[in-house]
């Protein structure tokens, strides 16, 4: 949790302020008993007008404490407010902005689930106690020994009653604290779990319906959810047995006060101090007790939220960003002996790969399921960085590059297709805020998505809801392949972005592609021979290897691989012309 305190340094001077207000508040609240105990003391028939007048000054002067103390507590909510969530902002942008910066297989380390949990549930727990820490840290031990000294300044003996309830209450919240502190690690772990479930059952409800699997999905939340509750209600009892206990010590320490007072003959305005003494110094108690047992929580809370931010940073640029590339990039990329391998695999996924695509060239890969395409699509954007070996653009290494700048050059289409909630051109302009209207509608045009823009009601301004549910696979895929194309980098990536699309859909696609983008490297990964058929360079994957590389005309005489591929799929073609046919 110390780590997290950084986060604090700009807030130092609020810090400042917040701690005078606060010894401030503290030590006028320690007077005000001892003033309106002076004030019972003047209370004397005899005086007559004088006693009134007395009274009137020592209640005024406490009065005006009294209102002190609560313009202090007005103003120390207010600061520790804005320290307390100006904290949880700042740990919340930096968590945000660690996982955008991390790599891809550092970042699925830790659930979906779980990394939402922590960016709201946990730095709310450690916020609260930021909270708590300026509220109640820093003047509960000021008013305990505060109040014990004023306490002893009335009576030598009786403070020690005060005193001595002081153990049993910590005896108390000790073993209060032993129980309560695993079931708040174990509430952590069991709000992941309900949010796993609950987020899968989300996004999945389309396969639950599908295989009418609602029945058992509806058993697993209950079992989860019903764990959620029953540590929440376990936590909850024993926090609600712990208050009656701490309000009958405390009744109790006021009859032992009383009682011992009227035995000492102690004066009436002395009784009344002691018992409001005794009343600040228990509750101080009561409240650093309950930070000690709310730490523990945010403890745990702060590990997780740690864990994030310690993710190491290893697709980082080195002292050499910026200074290799100054005037335009060509898009040339080649491949020396990349070996790729995921941390705890056995395998490499790449295993010795080379190859060169020049600018103005079309390089296509295919494989089978596993075979590595995907990787190496990965591998050129810098989601991953190689094992081995080095990827070159334009000859120098892209570990040598800015990963923000170079991604600037590089346009991905990929296989799933994400679209936010928003219209249809603030969508395509993702690819390119600077865009005008007439680029926009000619990357449509070129993905042959204007069409059904048009047929739209509003257009380029219709709203695409969240999950791109009132668009078809077709659609979205359309709008994937014209988001790509209006960025205008020296690199475009198609990754099996046109196996949503018909056949006569993903040629004329590609003609427009070919007719229209020029001076860019294209590569495309598919699974369809007629897609890639037409490609300046074919590769073909088995296992992480190349296998073949070439145009379609040289595999189809020096590869098997590739013509069990085109053979495979000729045959399918056939039947199903057939099919049509009858």
């Amino acid at each position: 949790m110390i780590k997290l305190f950084k986060f604090l340094k700009p807030y130092w001077k609020m810090i400042l302020v917040t701690t005078i207000i606060l010894l401030i508040q503290v030590v006028v609240n320690l007077l005000v008993p001892n003033l309106l105990s002076q004030m019972i003391k003047c209370i004397n028939p005899t005086l007559g007008d004088s006693a009134i007048i007395e009274i009137l000054k020592k209640g005024g002067i406490a009065l005006a404490a009294v209102l002190g103390v609560i313009v202090c507590q007005i103003l120390t909510s207010y600061f520790s407010s804005k320290i307390a969530m100006g904290f949880g902002r700042d740990v919340r942008s930096a968590v945000f902005k660690k996982t955008q910066r991390v790599a891809l297989n550092e970042f699925y380390s830790i659930s979906t689930s779980s990394l939402i949990n922590r960016t709201t549930n946990d730095i709310t727990q450690v916020q609260q106690v930021i909270l708590m820490a300026f509220r109640v840290m820093l003047n509960a031990p000021i008013i305990l020994i505060g109040g014990c000294v004023m306490a002893f300044s009335l009576d030598l003996t009786l403070p020690f009653v005060i005193i001595g309830v002081i153990p049993v209450l910590i005896i108390l919240f000790v073993i209060v604290g032993k129980q309560i502190i695993p079931l708040f690690k174990m509430m952590q772990k069991n709000v992941d779990a309900l949010t796993t479930v609950t987020r899968e059952n989300l996004t999945g409800v389309r396969v639950i319906r599908a295989f009418n699997t609602g029945e058992q999905e509806n058993e697993r939340f209950k079992k989860v959810n019903q764990k959620v509750a029953d540590v929440n209600r376990k936590a909850n009892v024993i926090m609600g047995i712990n208050m009656p206990s701490v309000e009958l010590i405390f009744s109790i320490c006021m009859i032992l006060i009383l009682y011992f007072g009227a035995i000492k003959g102690t004066d009436v305005a002395d009784i009344s101090a002691l018992t409001q003494y005794g009343m600040r110094i228990m509750m101080a108690c009561i409240m650093m007790v309950m930070i000690f047992i709310l730490i523990p929580r945010a403890s745990a809370s702060a590990k997780r939220i740690n864990e994030i931010l310690d993710l190491p940073e290893t697709i980082l640029s080195n002292d050499k960003v910026n200074t290799y590339k100054t005037g335009k990039y060509k898009g040339e990329i080649e491949f020396k002996h990349v070996t790729f391998k995921f941390p705890g695999a056995e395998e490499p996924t790449i295993k010795d790969l080379s190859f060169k695509v020049k600018p103005n060239e079309t390089l296509a890969i295919i494989g089978g399921t596993g075979s590595g395409k995907s990787t190496i699509i990965n591998l050129l954007p810098r989601f991953y960085d190689v094992t081995e070996g080095e990827i070159l653009l334009d000859g120098v290494d892209l570990r040598d590059y800015n990963p923000t700048d170079l991604r600037k050059h590089i346009a991905l289409a990929s296989q799933s297709v994400e679209l936010f909630g928003g219209t249809i051109k603030e969508n395509l302009k993702y690819g390119n805020e600077n865009a005008t209207d007439e680029e926009i509608v000619n990357a449509a045009k070129l993905a042959c998505a204007h069409d059904f823009i048009m047929e739209k009601s509003e257009g380029y301004d219709y709203v695409i809801q969240k999950g791109a549910g009132n668009l078809s696979g077709g659609q979205k895929q359309r709008l994937n392949i014209a988001r790509a194309l209006i960025k205008k980098p020296c690199v475009y990536i198609f990754d099996d972005s046109f196996s949503a699309l018909d056949f006569k859909t993903d040629a004329q696609i590609r003609k427009n592609i070919r007719e229209n983008v020029k001076d860019a490297t294209i590569i495309i990964v598919a699974q369809r021979v007629n897609t890639i058929q037409n490609a300046d360079k074919i590769i073909v994957l088995n296992d992480g290897k190349a296998v073949g590389i070439g145009t379609h005309e040289q595999l189809m005489e020096k590869c098997p691989e590739y013509v069990e591929i085109v053979e495979s799929q000729t045959k399918q073609n056939r039947v199903k012309k057939v099919k049509e046919e009858k």
